[in-house]
């Protein structure tokens, strides 16, 4: 009877045994499935400061929100500031794979992004930031957009940001109607606004934003082409005197792009992860955009600087102007993909007013 007992012990421990044995081992294999996650660095360079607006409320927390929603799979190397290349020069450098996320800014690159470095400067093609990028994120996503201007050249859009349409800002006299500009030194960049300038019998100058600061307070232009956002975050309002509000002058086809071969060696999971996290920071991105521009014009109010919001009057004039404008471009352009993307531009454009 003893003996029988202690077999059956016996065998109940060695049960107890192996169990633990195969859980152990389950342990193992768990942990090195975790294991087999290679880590992931990208390297993420930008021409703004640490300090600018887009560094702090979209660069630093898109790679925060990856990096979290990989479970710390994905890390950044983050170069603002030019560290990795002129702004003129990153778009190259992701598509060479120095970079593999960088900052664009399409009027830099006429060649590389046909439809894109001109068909956001239309003047009066869209009046917010919002209304601009979520039109032209939906776009991009795919042809003609998609590949002409980025799939060719070896890039993917991750997130698009458009400007809030051009104001024209002096510290002479105020630009009211068309022909005020007339005869004056306007900053400005892009081919379509270097000719819409010139049509306004003006002078465009095409200087980098992180050149334009100096070059106004030296006299180099007369007037600034560009949106509230980067007119303040560039410290341009020490200098301006005057400034218009609802004027829609062009914008500007700026967003984050990733290599192509990069993106494609990433795990699916990772992939999905950019792509949400870049579609989510472009609509709260335009959104807070447009919050901050009307903060900039109440602070420029109080700080004495003659913000003129343009009539309904002096808006049929502009926009006589601007359709001059867009009519002799397409003309000149003479392009079917960029006709139909304008086109669709347009119709969309209505849904995110």
């Amino acid at each position: 009877m003893n003996k029988k007992v202690l077999l059956t012990l016996l065998a109940s421990f060695l049960l107890l045994v192996l169990t633990a044995c195969g859980d152990s081992t389950n342990d193992t294999n768990d942990t090195s499935d975790n294991n087999t996650k290679d880590k992931i660095t990208l390297k993420f360079a930008t021409p703004q400061s640490d300090t600018h607006s887009l560094t702090s409320e979209v660069f630093k927390p898109m790679m925060e929100e990856i990096t979290e929603r990989t479970d710390g799979q994905v890390e950044f190397d983050f170069y603002p500031a030019e560290q990795l290349g002129k702004a003129a020069d990153l778009y190259d450098l992701t598509s060479n794979g120095v970079a593999d996320i960088s900052f664009y800014i399409s009027t830099y690159y006429p060649d590389k992004m046909p439809i894109t470095s001109s068909l956001i400067g239309i003047p009066g093609l869209y009046s917010t930031s919002y209304e601009g990028s979520v039109t032209y994120h939906e776009l991009i996503k795919k042809d003609p957009v998609l590949q002409s201007d980025f799939i060719k050249n070896g890039v993917r859009p991750v997130l698009t940001y458009n400007a809030p349409s051009g104001e024209l800002w002096t510290k002479g006299k105020e630009t009211l109607l068309p022909e005020n500009v007339k005869g004056m030194k306007i900053r400005t960049t892009g081919e379509v606004l270097n000719k819409a300038t010139v049509a306004l019998e003006a002078t465009p100058v095409n200087i980098t934003l992180s050149e334009m600061y100096e070059a106004f307070d030296r006299g180099v232009y007369d007037g600034i082409n560009l949106n509230a956002q980067s007119l303040n975050d560039y410290g341009m309002g020490e200098l301006v005197k005057f400034g218009t509000k609802g004027l829609n002058f062009g914008g500007s086809g700026t967003g984050l792009i990733i290599n192509e071969k990069v993106f494609q060696s990433l795990p699916e999971n990772v992939q999905e992860v950019i792509l949400e996290v870049g579609e989510e920071y472009t609509k709260s991105n335009a959104k807070r955009t447009d919050e901050y521009v009307e903060s900039i014009f109440k602070e420029y109010k109080e700080k004495g600087i003659v913000i003129h919001e343009i009539t309904e009057d002096e808006k049929a004039k502009w926009s006589t102007f601007f359709d001059s404008v867009e009519a002799d471009w397409l003309k000149e352009k003479n392009n079917p993909e960029f006709e139909e993307t304008l086109k669709a531009f347009k119709e969309k454009s209505k849904e995110n007013q």
